[in-house]
C-alpha cells in the first residue's frame, strides 16, 4: 500500500511538471543569441565572482553601463533593475539554449541581477548574451516580448 502511494505521488508530480512546462510560451531560436554562446570573441557584460568552495556568481547592473537601458525600460512601465533583467536574460536563454536554465539560479536585486552556477562557462555565456542584447535593440525588444509571454517581465 505504501509503495503504491509513493508511485501515485511521483506520477502526480511528473504530471504537474510536464503540464507546467508545456504551458509556457516556446519562442523561436535567435541565431545571434545562439551563436553568442560559443563566440568567445564577444566581450561579455557583467562580472563573474569565484566564491571558493561554492558556486560562481555573475553580477550585472545595467544602471552602471554607459549605454544603460534603465530609462527606456522604466518609461515602458518596467521595474528597470534586477527584476526586468531577470526576465530579459531568461528570454535570451530560452531563445538560445533553454537547457541552461536548469544549470543556473537567478537572484534578482532591486538594482541588478545575480546569477549563480557551479559552472563558470554558463555565466560567461550569459555575459555574452547580455552583450548581444545591449548592442541590438531589436533583440532586446524580442527578449522583452518573450519574457512577457512567459510571465517573466517586470
Amino acid at each position: 500500500m505504501e509503495q503504491s502511494n509513493k508511485i501515485n505521488f511521483i506520477s502526480l508530480l511528473l504530471l504537474f511538471f510536464f503540464s507546467a512546462c508545456s504551458q509556457s510560451y516556446q519562442p523561436n531560436k535567435n541565431e545571434k543569441l545562439f551563436n553568442a554562446l560559443s563566440d568567445e570573441s564577444i566581450e561579455m557584460r557583467g562580472k563573474i565572482i569565484d566564491i571558493p568552495e561554492s558556486e560562481f556568481r555573475f553580477d550585472y547592473y545595467d544602471f552602471d553601463e554607459k549605454d544603460s537601458s534603465v530609462e527606456e525600460l522604466y518609461r515602458r512601465g518596467y521595474q528597470a533593475g534586477g527584476l526586468s533583467w531577470r526576465g530579459i536574460v531568461y528570454a535570451a536563454i530560452r531563445m538560445s539554449d533553454d537547457k541552461m536554465l536548469l544549470k543556473i539560479r537567478f537572484d534578482e536585486e532591486a538594482d541588478g541581477l545575480a546569477i549563480w552556477s557551479y559552472d563558470r562557462k554558463n555565466l560567461e555565456k550569459i555575459g555574452r548574451l547580455i552583450a548581444v542584447i545591449k548592442n541590438n535593440k531589436k533583440i532586446l525588444n524580442e527578449c522583452i516580448l518573450v519574457a512577457e509571454k512567459n510571465g517573466e517581465m517586470e
